[in-house]
């Protein structure tokens, strides 16, 4: 049911993030909007860390023992990910594991619905979620990239 219904709808909305990566240079991670705000390098591990977190609540997969989350709850950019390769191969990882976990995810299980600290939701519903979250961020991203002064 994944393959075919949702997956083509989860590429389509994450290609423009995944082109934006490719062309992403190092000294671009430190760059923000403003002085407190996230920085490029901060959004992209958040962003994949978050997608290990909707395995582990929506999508039957636990969080990897490797994996810490530096980036969820009430933290603040301290600069740390400036390491484009790292968080690139993060980036990766992290994608590949929610693709395994949907893709394991049986048929009948994507209209339960599952409670979790943000809310209760099915897994296509934290599906959208998840892809709402990836494009928002993206966006923040782009801005930054387009804006922040080098």
């Amino acid at each position: 049911m994944f393959e075919q219904m949702l997956l083509p709808t989860l590429e389509t909305s994450r290609s423009r993030y995944q082109e934006a990566l490719k062309h992403l240079d190092e000294r671009e991670l430190a760059r923000k909007l403003a002085p407190g705000s996230n920085s490029v390098g901060f959004l992209i591990r958040h962003i994949a860390e978050v997608e290990y977190r909707f395995c582990q609540m929506f999508f039957g997969r636990p969080l990897p023992e490797h994996v810490t989350l530096h980036t969820i709850g009430p933290v603040k950019d301290e600069g740390q990910f400036t390491d484009l390769a790292t968080l690139l191969s993060f980036h990766q990882e992290s994608y590949a594991y929610l693709l395994e976990a949907l893709r394991q995810l049986p048929s009948d299980a994507w209209d339960n619905l599952c409670e979790a600290p943000i809310g209760t939701l099915t897994p296509r519903q934290a599906l959208g979620r998840l892809i709402y979250h990836t494009g928002y961020h993206a966006g923040q991203i782009g801005l930054i990239r387009k804006y922040a002064a080098e």
